[in-house]
This record gives structure tokens, sequence and C-alpha cells, in this order.
């Protein structure tokens, strides 16, 4: 009998585990999508993106910033919601407010990018 429930165990978790990775491939589709339409006036967010950055030099690529090692989801997160916080007073970045749901979905973009060890 044990060994009949432990594979429904493993099914189970495994039908857990699908719709979350969905929902996360979802989030990091729609950052993308939000950073095309605000970030990419200044950055190179995707190398495919259909117009280059119009700030001369650009800002840095999506890409580099994810490859920096003290970028992380709290980072990010500060960054974009404090607009007037110590983060972005030591950038050129404007400060903007962008809304909580677009930043955790530029952030899940922004970390997908991140490269892995």
């Amino acid at each position: 009998m044990t060994r009949s429930i432990l594979p429904l165990h493993l099914i189970l978790a495994c039908a857990a585990v699908g719709p979350a990775l969905g929902q996360q491939a979802q989030k990091v589709a729609d950052g993308r999508e939000i950073a095309l339409k605000v970030c990419a006036i200044c950055h190179v967010v995707a190398e495919d993106q259909a117009a280059p950055p119009t700030m001369k030099p650009p800002a840095p690529k999506f890409a580099e910033i994810a490859a920096r090692p003290n970028v992380t989801e709290a980072s990010l997160r500060d960054f974009l919601m404090k607009p007037h916080g110590e983060a972005r007073a030591m950038s050129a970045m404007p400060g903007f407010l962008m809304p909580s749901y677009q930043a955790d979905a530029v952030i899940s973009y922004l970390m997908s990018l991140k490269p892995r060890p």
C-alpha cells in the first residue's frame, strides 16, 4: 500500500508546480511587455526590441543590469518603488512611480535575464 501512495504524492506535487510555473512565465512575459513600453525609450530591454533607445548614450541594457552581482529582487523593488530613495538618488534615472503590479512584473522579467551559474 505504501508503494502506491508515493507515486500519487509525486503526481500531486508535480500538478501543483505546473500552474505556478505557468503563472511565473506569464509574469515574466508581462514584465517584458511593460518594459518594452515604458523602459525601452532609454534602455535596451530586449535585443529584438522594435526601436533603439532614444537616449544617447543609452542607459544600461537590461541584460547588463541583471548580470550585476548586487542586483536582487529586493534591490530592484527598492529602486523601482522608491523614486526618491537612496538607490535612485545615486543613478541618473528620473524619479517616477511605477505601480506595484507593474514593478513586480518588470522585476520578474529582469530576474529572468540573470545569468545562471
